[in-house]
């Protein structure tokens, strides 16, 4: 695994959330989403993915082409260049690569002194 995969789910980050926002504009600074009922299918630059609200957050799982990519935006679901290591580990394991969570930070550890 390589810095690759941080700045593949950085992208992917930023398209959903622009679609999200563009759909929803309401979801722009509500950090806790009240209010707002997200369960929707998208379409992001030719792939199919379906958002899901959870908590403060919004579960994205592409649904074509496969693989089924999972984008978890758990929290700041307005600022696509949040990143944690949950959200790397999710994406890396949707991508058929497991990573465990200290894997994680330590990818993104390398990627910030980048």
């Amino acid at each position: 695994m390589n810095d690759a995969l941080i700045q593949e789910l950085l992208e992917c980050q930023r398209r959903l959330s622009a679609a999200l926002l563009q759909r929803y504009p309401e979801v722009q600074g509500n950090k806790w989403l009240l209010g707002v009922q997200i369960a929707e299918d998208l379409e992001v630059h030719g792939e199919h993915w379906a958002a899901q609200k959870h908590g403060s957050g919004v579960v994205f799982t592409r649904q074509a082409p496969v693989p089924h990519l999972v984008v978890d935006m758990h929290t700041a679901v307005s600022d696509p260049e949040v990143i944690d290591p949950w959200r790397v580990q999710q994406f890396a394991e949707s991508k058929g690569q497991p990573l465990r969570y200290d894997e994680a930070e330590s990818l993104l550890y390398r990627a910030s002194m980048g």
